[in-house]
C-alpha cells in the first residue's frame, strides 16, 4: 500500500483539457512536436471538443500534408477558413472552422496590403520575391505567424488551434520568423540594397565611388539579373 501511494504521488499531473478549453483567456493553442506523434489528430480533437463546449474555433494547419482535412472529413482545405459541418455545441454558439496555410498566398496578401497596386504588381512579378515567398528557409513559419496574427485580430473566433510542421522543438516554430527577419535585415542584404536605396544620380555616384568593384564581383558570382532582382 505504501509503495502504491508513493507511485501515485510521483505520477505527473493530468491535463484537464475541458478546463483549458473552457477558459476564455485561452485564445491560442499550439500543437508541436516531431513527425508522427499525433499533432494533427490532437489539433482536430481539441477543435471539435472546444466547439462542442461552445467555443468558436478555427484550426490552422501549417503542415503541407493534408491530414487535417482527412481527419475532419473535408475534401480539401485552403487559405480561407472553412466551416466543418456536423460539429457544434449542444444548445450554444459553438462552431468549428479549419484551414491550411497557403504560404505563397499569405505572403502575396502582405505585399498587396502594404503596397500600392502598381508597386505590388512589380514585387509579385520579381523572380527573387517569387523564390523567397515560395520556399526560402523559415518563410513557412514566418507566414504562419502572419496568418496567426490575422486570425487573432478578427472577432470571428475566440480560440485558434495551430497544427505545426514536424519539429524537434517548439522554439523552432517560434524562432523561425526571427531567423528570416535577421537575414533580410542583415549586412549582406543591406549592402546589396544600398545603390537602390540611394537612387538617382547620387546613387550612381555613390555606386561608382564606393561599390563598383564589389558590385561587379557580386554580379559575376550571382549574375547581374539576380543582383538587380534582389535590389528591386
Amino acid at each position: 500500500m505504501e509503495a502504491m501511494t508513493e507511485a501515485k504521488m510521483d505520477a505527473p499531473p493530468r491535463l484537464d483539457v475541458d478546463r483549458l478549453l473552457d477558459d476564455p483567456q485561452t485564445r491560442i493553442i499550439v500543437c508541436c512536436g516531431a513527425g508522427g506523434v499525433g499533432k494533427t489528430t490532437t489539433a482536430a480533437a481539441l477543435g471539435v471538443r472546444a466547439a462542442e463546449r461552445g467555443r468558436k474555433v478555427v484550426v490552422l494547419t501549417i503542415d503541407p500534408a493534408r491530414r487535417l482535412a482527412q481527419s475532419m472529413g473535408i475534401d480539401s482545405l485552403d487559405n480561407t477558413p472553412r466551416r466543418v459541418t456536423g460539429v457544434s455545441g449542444n444548445g450554444n454558439d459553438g462552431a468549428l472552422h479549419a484551414m491550411m496555410l497557403d504560404m505563397k498566398r499569405t505572403f502575396d496578401e502582405i505585399v498587396e496590403g502594404h503596397s500600392d497596386p502598381e508597386r505590388a504588381e512589380a514585387i509579385l512579378a520579381n523572380p527573387f520575391y517569387q523564390s523567397l515567398s515560395a520556399g526560402f528557409a523559415g518563410t513557412q513559419e514566418y507566414m504562419a505567424m502572419e496568418k496567426l496574427g490575422q486570425l487573432r485580430a478578427r472577432d470571428d473566433w475566440d480560440l485558434i488551434v495551430v497544427d505545426t510542421p514536424p519539429s524537434r522543438s517548439a522554439l523552432d516554430f517560434l524562432d523561425a520568423p526571427g531567423r528570416l527577419g535577421s537575414f533580410l535585415d542583415g549586412k549582406f542584404i543591406r549592402v546589396l540594397m544600398a545603390p537602390a536605396k540611394v537612387g538617382g544620380r547620387a546613387g550612381m555616384k555613390f555606386l561608382n565611388v564606393g561599390m563598383s568593384m564589389m558590385t561587379g564581383t557580386l554580379s559575376k558570382l550571382m549574375g547581374a539579373s539576380l543582383l538587380k532582382d534582389v535590389q528591386t
